[in-house]
């Protein structure tokens, strides 16, 4: 073992420096790459005031969580995935089904309208 001629505090203090060596690396490349947390986004970010959300239609037709939601280009329908393996078209205007599949893989997919896939 490498630590045999050492005695356990010493051990201790050389694994607590090599450590904080470690998070210093870490919090230079996070700098290097702009990376950062969500509550430090979050803190720059001007209140809105008073945002009032009303619900203005509720699409029915997942049996589970939805995992993401996304508009398609034309702007007027909606792709959903959801926990139950399914995704969803709908059109936005009259809140019906275009179209309904099964997603038979592990899990279903994520979504995104800008991926350069077969149109829906």
């Amino acid at each position: 073992m490498a630590t045999d001629g050492l005695h356990e505090n010493e051990t201790l203090a050389s694994l607590k420096s090599e450590a904080e060596s470690l998070k210093g690396k870490l919090e230079e490349e996070r700098a290097k790459l702009h990376d950062v947390e969500l509550h430090q986004v979050a803190e720059r970010v001007e209140a809105l005031g008073q945002f009032v959300m009303k619900t203005r239609r509720t699409l029915k037709g997942h049996g589970n969580k939805v995992l993401c939601m996304d508009w398609c280009k034309d702007k007027r329908r909606i792709v959903s995935s959801s926990q139950d393996g399914k995704v969803i078209v709908w059109d936005s205007f009259t809140t019906n089904k275009v179209r309904h599949c099964p997603w038979w893989g592990f899990r279903t997919p994520t979504l995104s309208s800008s991926s350069p896939s077969t149109p829906l």
